[in-house]
């Protein structure tokens, strides 16, 4: 079983054939910390059950959606323990009635779809200006005969389960993209997870707002997305930035 007791010093490499290897994973569950999300997006898609050893130091008074609520709920579903006995709050309620409808932890299985988009993009804090670009993005490349999946357009971001609907939607439109175009907001949660996701399924990544970016080279997350173009995860050549 792995367990993620800290984040520092991670290789993602090294933790990716390791989650391909297992079944479940324990966790000290950091919402705020992008290392952690981007290593929940890979356990994710690859159908591991994770077990919460901080659970009881969360906010899970509230069923709105959050990276806290959305584990909670994953960790659940895979939990073949959890039953009536164990139902306590409206969530439980829930968790519980989909466990008996045989709703279960799944891996997410790649099958790429000719061009196919996910866009990965800020949704609930995205500015104004940044709205307006992404707009003109998808219309420009339905223009171009692409599908793109845009999560604040495709995505129902109303979700009864915490996120954990939201992530799945999202994960699932992932694995059916031909190609992962993202503008980077270095301050968006929601997108580490998505990329976490898009990594484990060796997508292609096109960075589209690159010249904007500052990247940190203490930053995880930044050094992944400044090389991941130019690795050999790509299935083809892509320009690393688009007009």
């Amino acid at each position: 079983m792995l367990r993620y007791l800290n984040y520092d010093n991670i290789n993602i490499d090294e933790e990716l054939i390791k989650i391909q290897n297992s079944k479940e994973a324990e966790i000290i569950l950091e919402p705020n910390n992008k290392k952690c999300l981007f290593i929940l997006g890979m356990l994710f898609v690859n159908g591991i059950k994770i077990k919460l050893l901080n659970e009881h130091k969360l906010n899970l008074k509230e069923t709105n959606k959050s990276f806290s609520m959305m584990p909670y709920v994953w960790s659940k579903i895979g939990d073949y323990e959890f039953d009536n006995s164990k139902v306590i709050t409206e969530m439980d309620k829930r968790i519980e009635n989909i466990k008996r409808l045989g709703v279960k932890i799944e891996k997410i299985n790649n099958n790429p779809i000719d061009n196919k988009i996910f866009l990965i993009c800020p949704v609930r804090n995205a500015t104004d200006s940044q709205r307006q670009w992404i707009e003109n993005f998808v219309k420009e490349k339905y223009s171009d005969g692409y599908t793109i999946h845009a999560p604040h357009l495709h995505t129902v971001q109303s979700d009864l389960f915490g996120g954990y609907a939201i992530c799945k939607q999202n994960a699932l439109a992932v694995a059916t993209s031909e190609e992962i175009d993202i503008y980077y907001d270095q301050t968006s949660t929601g997108s580490v997870f998505d990329l976490g996701v898009a990594y484990a399924l060796n997508k292609p990544l096109v960075l589209l707002n690159r010249e904007e970016i500052k990247f940190d080279d203490n930053d995880l997350i930044d050094t992944i997305i400044k090389s991941w173009s130019y690795n050999k995860k790509n299935i083809k050549t892509l320009s690393m930035e688009r007009k």
